[in-house]
């Protein structure tokens, strides 16, 4: 495999700045799904399954329009990999609850996109992990509800050197955050058989808001192991400007710019920001800055410089669209930066 990602699987329900004309609704949101205290405004906060469906009734009374969408941070990082037409092998280590939608299940999403996943565990039981995606006054908060995703400690247990083999015959590892109280220590071990492994195989690992605002042990320590941690300005600074390997880099991303930090060297890309009047979906912008990041690293581990800049240029290009509706332009916006792809091997 190219890339493999290790994250959430979600079905991500998405209110764009169109549909809400700007009129702030989050605190009336959070009244219906009875959330003591509010959540914070530009966060990630964790609710239930009734709140949920609370919430899901009171927009739907509203006339609010939801884009139902698969996500999770790594797989809006693959579903962004596979349009970029490189011909990347890629594959996906999850657990799969039902979606309370009817949409499609995510086996027939993932097979779809061309994503290997055969260690990605079914869990009818259970719903998926939600995420309900509320634009309201300039910012994106994030209502989620973990679902079957609470699985994947066990899951690790019990496949345990099967998937480590799988990790550690990629290319890149790419690891999101579980919110599962077990899911970190897991991903830690996992993480550490797969460096034990494989010198070769580069670790991303991008922890979002939830492990940055209160990072574990086990967190930092899969910080330590990575290659490449990628993180926002204020991740990078509740993580406490935490080291990556000798020889990795943190990506910090600005809402002006992306530092790269080295031991001792920082490097600045520049980029200028979109205004917020043409900002309509702002949900997985960050995934799809580290999938073009990925694409340069499997290219070639010297264009981490492209990456960063195509990274820049795919997210940029998202923030115009709600959900994955503009990810059909990435294709021409990856030939843009990076050689053609290599032959099929």
């Amino acid at each position: 495999m190219d890339v493999v990602g290790v994250g959430a699987l979600n079905l991500d329900l998405i209110t764009g700045a169109s549909a809400l004309n700007g009129t702030p609704v989050l605190a009336r949101l959070a009244g219906h799904m009875r959330l003591r205290p509010p959540p914070v405004s530009g966060g990630e906060r964790m609710v239930d399954e009734a709140a949920v469906r609370a919430g899901l009734e009171w927009l739907r009374t509203e006339g609010v329009p939801l884009t139902p969408e698969p996500g999770g941070s790594a797989f809006n990082t693959l579903h962004a990999l596979a349009r970029l037409g490189r011909g990347l092998r890629l594959g996906y280590v999850s657990v799969a609850g039902r979606s309370p939608l009817g949409t499609d299940d995510p086996f027939s999403v993932l097979d779809g996109l061309g994503i290997d996943r055969r260690l990605v565990a079914p869990d009818p039981a259970r719903l998926c992990g939600i995420c309900l995606s509320v634009y309201d006054d300039g910012e994106r908060t994030l209502l989620t509800h973990t679902g079957a995703n609470t699985g994947i400690a066990g899951h690790v247990r019990e496949r345990f050197d099967e998937i480590a083999g799988y990790l550690a015959a990629a290319r890149v590892v790419h690891v999101t955050s579980f919110l599962d109280p077990d899911g970190g220590a897991a991903l830690h071990r996992l993480l550490a058989e797969v460096r034990r492994r494989s010198a070769r195989t580069l670790i991303s690992f991008d922890p979002g808001h939830a492990w940055s605002a209160e990072p574990t042990p086990d967190v930092l320590a899969m910080a330590a192991l990575s290659d490449y941690l990628l993180v926002n300005g204020r991740e990078f600074a509740q993580l406490g400007r935490s080291r990556t390997r000798r020889d990795g880099a943190a990506v910090v991303k600005y809402p002006d710019r992306v530092e790269v930090h080295r031991p001792g060297t920082v490097e600045r890309y520049a980029h200028r920001p979109l205004p917020d009047s043409q900002v309509e979906d702002a949900t997985g912008a960050g995934d799809v800055f580290a999938a073009g990041l990925l694409a340069a690293l499997v290219a070639d581990r010297a264009q981490l410089g492209a990456g960063v800049r195509l990274g820049s240029a795919l997210a940029g290009h998202k923030l115009r669209h709600v959900g994955a509706r503009g990810h059909g332009g990435f294709r021409a916006i990856a030939a843009d930066f990076l050689r053609p792809p290599s032959p099929a091997r």
